[in-house]
């Protein structure tokens, strides 16, 4: 999943600085493309911090297995 979300973020930040260069660094498209790179930024920081979680619940259960 973080590598589809990685190459949502690549392709939303060309897509960010297409606008940028099209319309200018103030422009309202420009502003929403950044905001919506934003979103998906914060989204993928849940997920990763999700993900570590569970990796970190997976070892508390292991290292506390009775051998």
């Amino acid at each position: 999943m973080a590598r589809y979300l990685s190459g949502i973020e690549k392709q939303l930040h060309d897509v960010a600085d297409l606008f940028k260069t099209r319309y200018g660094k103030g422009s309202e498209i420009t502003e929403e493309a950044m905001k919506t790179l934003a979103s998906l930024e914060r989204l993928e920081h849940v997920f990763l911090r999700e993900e570590h979680g569970k990796v970190l619940a997976g070892a508390d259960e292991f290292i506390s297995r009775p051998n």
